[in-house]
């Protein structure tokens, strides 16, 4: 699942709203948590915050709030924080995966020369709590969270780097359901797949865009990556 020998194709994933149904729960839940805090997430519309990670909204709006960044401390205790909402709501709610996701994942698993990362901007610990919903121990994948980064370049780049450790792959794609996921993919010079999974509507630049994976098999999916392109971008 992380990195291996002669990998020469790199298959990076979203997580919420990509993987699993869970892009609208994710905010549900941190906006209660944060509301107890007597923080109000919403002060402005998600896709205002400048970078969409846990990290980058917890900090901007503790500048808002509070006037200063987020301590180290506090998005530990954050982290601690959202995974125990979602595992409360998993108490009595089940979550259903992005349809053929299982069996999408399950076959590149098994194929020779590929390589899957992992990416999503959701803190560590909810992170590793929502992958074991697919039956993927974080423990044993490359995955890098909106916990330890600001932006999801950064992220991007070390789910990739996790993966592929000193080997370049040949051909990457990346997958995801968010403006903010084509942006990165753009930014980096990666080949980009939609998922129309949620409330976002994707234009022209993706490779390919659906709704789910249910006509999309391994083999497919592995034929969309390409040469990554240097945009000399800032990550």
């Amino acid at each position: 699942m992380a990195r291996g020998g002669g990998m020469t194709v790199l298959v990076v994933f979203d997580v919420d709203g990509t993987l699993l149904d869970t892009a609208g729960l994710h905010h549900d839940l941190a906006t209660k948590v944060l509301a107890d805090d007597g923080l109000d997430v919403t002060f402005q519309p998600w896709g205002a915050y400048r970078h969409y990670t846990d990290l980058g909204v917890l900090d901007e709006l503790y500048n808002h709030a509070r006037g200063r960044a987020i301590t180290p401390e506090e998005l530990a205790r954050y982290d601690q924080l959202y995974e125990a909402a979602l595992r409360d709501h998993l108490a009595t709610n089940a979550i259903g995966e992005i349809a053929g996701a299982g069996a999408l994942l399950e076959g590149l698993f098994a194929m020779e020369h590929v390589a899957v990362a992992f990416a999503t901007g959701s803190l560590r610990r909810m992170a590793g709590v929502k992958l074991s919903l697919l039956g993927l121990d974080a423990g044993d994948l490359a995955l890098a969270t909106g916990g330890e980064h600001l932006t999801r370049e950064a992220m991007v780049e070390d789910a990739m780097a996790q993966a592929m450790g000193d080997e370049v792959p040949e051909r990457v794609v990346i997958l995801g359901d968010g403006i903010w996921d084509q942006v990165a993919a753009d930014r980096l010079g990666l080949a980009f797949v939609a998922l129309e999974t949620g409330a976002h509507v994707f234009g022209t630049g993706p490779v390919e865009t659906m709704k789910d994976f249910r006509t999309l098999d391994a083999q497919g999916l592995v034929a969309l990556a390409g040469p990554r392109a240097r945009t000399g971008a800032p990550a």
